[in-house]
């Protein structure tokens, strides 16, 4: 599969993302109070993709798939941002990153019961399925002598669960991420589409989506 891949911003089918905690709190953080120059950076150049991604979701072009164990890390990250870095003004603030975090994954009970149902965001419990594939990871992460967390390994276990179980198309399925070893190591996969790491060069929103 070619290293550079393009997204189209309107899709004859769907387009598919998997997308990790960082990049998922990125969303909800107010960019304009991030002190620090080449975090503000990242977080500007995250929600530039949100932006994207969230122009194809309502117009039903687009489904996000989040893994349990990254919904729980994004909270965590938006703690240490509020905490920790003061990116936020005041515990008001913190708590709206947090309600529209909890409202972005959420689906009433209302929307679940309804005969016509389209869900665009789907969170992804960690099967034995997916735990079991981490194995493999490892091996061809050590081998490349990449670092990687569990976390890391669970994200690409689940795309390879996603293609093989879901029968989601290669070609239309994009693992997002801010980790850098991880985007590094999704292309050594020959399984697995390369991933996308919004905040390199080559891979701004402006370049990918067309």
């Amino acid at each position: 599969m070619a290293r550079r891949r393009r997204i189209p911003r309107k899709p004859a089918s769907t387009n598919f993302y998997l997308v990790d905690a960082n990049f998922l709190a990125n969303k909800f953080i107010p960019y304009a109070r991030v002190t620090d120059s080449r975090e503000r950076t990242r977080v500007e150049r995250s929600q530039d993709w949100w932006v994207e991604i969230d122009a194809q979701r309502q117009r039903g072009d687009a489904v996000i798939y989040i893994p349990d164990v990254c919904i729980a890390e994004a909270f965590k990250v938006l703690a240490r941002k509020y905490y920790e870095h003061k990116y936020f003004k005041n515990s008001a603030e913190y708590k709206l990153a947090r309600d529209a975090l909890s409202e972005f994954i959420h689906l009433s009970p209302k929307r679940l019961k309804a005969s016509e149902r389209h869900m665009s965001v789907h969170d992804l419990s960690t099967s034995r399925d997916i735990i079991i594939a981490i194995d493999r990871f490892f091996e061809i992460f050590f081998k490349h002598k990449l670092s990687a967390s569990v976390i890391d390994l669970l994200i690409l276990a689940t795309a390879k669960y996603l293609i093989d179980f879901f029968r989601i198309p290669a070609d239309r399925f994009f693992i997002v991420t801010l980790d850098s070893s991880l985007w590094r190591g999704s292309r050594k996969l020959p399984d697995i589409p390369s991933g996308f790491n919004p905040n390199a060069e080559s891979e701004l929103a402006s370049k990918v989506f067309t």
